[in-house]
């Protein structure tokens, strides 16, 4: 895919030097930017930049498109070695680290990675069992998220915010008429209801938890047991990835499991909300 000369869109607005890009369905959600104190044509080159990385994730990770890779593994991986790309081997080798450090309460087979085979030599990846698929849904937007801080640092942006469907957040720098980017947590159940105020500046946050019209939707791995319970979670960290992971897996952990995660990861805060 040529990404030279493409038209994302965008606005630039002169009197403040600040640049909106949206994207109104990507992941499965909804992407926006604030990149402040650049100028037009370097914003929108940024821009263009992040469509592009976000459009290409998209077509790895989406499991409802049968041309992904991850629609691949799921479709063939029960039958054979499924032989992978790089960038792919290195996202299975991670998120089998990060079932082991989660205790494995982080697994997006939902229900045992160890029946999930990587061979080393060969690259190559096969389902023990039947049934089985994987769904990178608490994974997928903590990695793009991940790709977009290295975007923003190598274009040498001092100050801007990403917000990844209300619920992946990542704050660079500092908002033009403050010290940090403050992020307001609803209250899904009264949407009136401000829950907290985080501030971040060079921190991500990731917000999980249920709805009024989205409960079940978080799974304890292997017991299959979902959670019910009024409430939110969220978690600071100076890791988009590791904050995106936590959040989900904090939702479904035992307070003994809480303590151990805590102590597994450089986290900057946890806050649960019980509504």
């Amino acid at each position: 895919m040529q990404k030279t000369g493409i038209d994302t869109g965008g606005t630039y607005y002169e009197s403040s030097k600040m640049f909106h890009g949206s994207l109104q369905n990507i992941m499965g959600t909804r992407f926006d930017i604030l990149i402040i104190d650049q100028n037009k044509l370097k914003s929108q080159e940024i821009w263009n930049d992040m469509v592009f990385e976000l459009q290409r994730l998209d077509r790895i990770f989406n499991r409802f498109d049968s041309t992904s890779e991850t629609s691949k593994i799921n479709r063939e991986a029960i039958l054979e070695p499924v032989h992978v790309s790089l960038e792919m081997w290195t996202i299975l080798k991670s998120c089998r680290e990060y079932n082991i450090r989660t205790l494995g309460l982080f697994d997006i087979t939902l229900d045992d990675f160890s029946k999930v085979l990587l061979d080393e030599r060969e690259h190559t990846v096969i389902f023990l069992k039947k049934e089985m698929s994987l769904d990178f849904g608490g994974y997928a937007k903590g990695y793009a998220l991940a790709k977009i801080k290295d975007l923003i640092h190598q274009a040498g942006v001092k100050h801007c915010f990403v917000n990844f469907g209300n619920s992946s957040i990542l704050g660079v720098g500092h908002h033009p008429y403050g010290d940090a980017w403050k992020v307001s947590i609803e209250n899904p159940y009264n949407p009136d209801e401000a829950l907290d105020e985080i501030s971040l500046r060079d921190e991500a946050l990731s917000v999980s938890g249920n709805t009024p019209a989205y409960t079940g939707h978080i799974v304890r791995p292997a017991s299959g047991e979902t959670v019910k319970e009024r409430k939110v979670v969220s978690i600071t960290s100076k890791e988009p990835l590791e904050a995106e992971i936590l959040s989900t897996a904090f939702m479904v952990a035992t307070r003994e499991e809480k303590k151990c995660l805590s102590g597994n990861f450089e986290i900057k805060n946890i806050i649960e909300y019980s509504l």
